[in-house]
């Protein structure tokens, strides 16, 4: 019997990797139900075991990327060793990379999730609200941090370079699927940098 959870819990996990990617690639309006069913060589009945409809499908969609987000953020706060600028570019060098094998496909997941979803899906959209939300104390941390070991000019406001950071990073990861070019993204962050010291 426990051999059966674990196998139907990697296959929620695995269904929902495949999804996250096939919705970035294809679009959620274009991708079915059975191309998620044949993409992951999940049968369908298991799949609805799992997810009731497609859109709870996009829900656990939106999950793994907000768990694929804060990982990475925990980790670089933790580092102390490294300055906040360094831990910066480690966390975009991770976005970066998974841009480019995506081929800026999908760039910002949530923007590009939040704009696909149906307009009655209240609570993807609350989620990715949320997430937003969320993560603005934790970039917050970084910049005090930054002010702290005056590795930034003693004046900057924090809560508003967090805030400004969130917005350019987000429109970088738009031009970057726009232009087809990861770069734009390390160029926008090294160029808000400059501005801090």
């Amino acid at each position: 019997m426990k051999n059966k959870t674990n196998f139907t819990a990697s296959n929620r996990e695995h269904v929902t990797e495949v999804a996250a990617r096939l919705f970035l690639s294809r679009g959620y309006g274009y991708t079915s139900m059975d191309d998620v069913m044949r993409e992951s060589q999940v049968s369908k009945s298991n799949i609805y075991y799992h997810f009731k409809s497609k859109e709870e499908l996009l829900l656990s969609v939106v999950e793994f990327w907000i768990a694929s987000y804060e990982s990475i953020l925990f980790q670089l706060l933790g580092q102390d060793q490294l300055t906040v600028e360094e831990r910066i570019f480690a966390f975009l060098d991770r976005l970066i990379t998974g841009v480019a094998e995506r081929d800026c496909q999908g760039a910002c997941p949530f923007i590009t999730l939040y704009l696909q979803s149906p307009v009655n899906a209240d609570q993807v959209k609350h989620r990715i609200a949320r997430f937003f939300t969320e993560m603005h104390p934790l970039v917050r941390k970084l910049f005090e941090q930054g002010v702290r070991s005056r590795e930034f000019r003693s004046n900057l406001d924090p809560d508003a370079a967090a805030r400004l950071f969130v917005a350019s990073l987000e429109g970088s990861l738009v031009l970057a699927e726009t232009m087809r070019d990861a770069k734009v993204i390390r160029e926008t962050a090294r160029q808000f940098c400059q501005m801090l010291h």
